[in-house]
C-alpha cells in the first residue's frame, strides 16, 4: 500500500488561478535567492579571510609575549592538580574503577590543564616571568651597585649627594652582613 502525500493546496490554487504569474513570481523569488547566496558566499570569503589574518597577527602576538615554556609547563602542572580535585565523587561510570579509572582521570585532567595552558592559562605563567624579571633587574643593580662599592673604596664626596654615599654604605653594611649570616649558617649545617 503506497502513501500518497496530499499537494499543497496554496500552491494548486495559485497554478489554477493564473500560471503565468506563478511562474514569474517563482522566477522572482529564484533571483532573489541566487543574489542572496552570492552576496553570502561572497561576505563569508571575505569576512573568512579577515579571520584568518586576525588569527595569524594574534598568533604572532601571541608567540612573541609567550612565557617560557618551563613556566607554561609549571602552570599546566597546577591546573592539573586544580581540575583532578573537581574529578571527585561519583565518577566510576565515565574513568572505570581502580588503578585505571585513576589513571584515565589522571590523563582526563592533564590534557584539560595543557589545553588550557595552551589557550593562556590563568596567568601563573606570565606572573613567574614577570617575577624572574623583576628577579633579574634587580640583582643587575645591585651587581652594579657592588662594582661601583668595589672599585670606589674612597668614593668621591665633593661629586655625589650625601643620600647617594649614605645609601651606598647602607647597602655595602648589609651586604657584609649577609655573608657573615651565609658564612654562620654553613658553619652551623657543616
Amino acid at each position: 500500500m503506497a502513501i500518497n502525500p496530499p499537494s499543497d493546496l496554496v500552491l494548486d490554487v495559485a497554478m489554477a488561478a493564473d500560471p503565468d504569474a506563478m511562474r514569474a513570481a517563482a522566477d522572482k523569488l529564484r533571483a532573489m535567492t541566487s543574489d542572496r547566496v552570492a552576496a553570502q558566499m561572497q561576505l563569508s570569503r571575505d569576512s573568512f579571510a579577515a579571520l584568518q589574518q586576525a588569527a595569524s597577527e594574534a598568533r604572532s602576538a601571541k608567540a612573541a609575549e609567550a612565557p617560557n615554556k618551563a613556566y607554561k609547563k609549571f602552570e599546566a602542572f597546577m591546573l592539573q592538580s586544580f581540575v583532578e580535585s573537581m574529578f571527585t565523587g561519583e565518577n566510576q561510570a565515565v574513568f572505570g574503577e581502580g588503578i585505571a579509572g585513576d589513571y584515565w582521570k589522571s590523563m582526563m585532567a592533564e590534557a584539560i590543564a595543557n589545553k588550557m595552558s595552551d589557550g593562556g592559562g590563568i596567568g601563573i605563567a606570565r606572573m613567574l616571568e614577570a617575577q624572574s624579571a623583576r628577579k633579574a633587574k634587580n640583582a643587575a643593580a645591585e651587581a652594579a651597585t657592588e662594582n661601583s662599592i668595589k672599585t670606589d673604596d674612597q668614593p668621591n664626596f665633593k661629586q655625589q649627594d650625601s643620600n647617594v654615599i649614605l645609601y651606598q654604605i647602607e647597602r655595602q653594611l648589609i651586604h657584609r652582613q649577609l655573608k657573615s649570616t651565609d658564612d654562620v649558617e654553613s658553619t652551623r649545617q657543616g
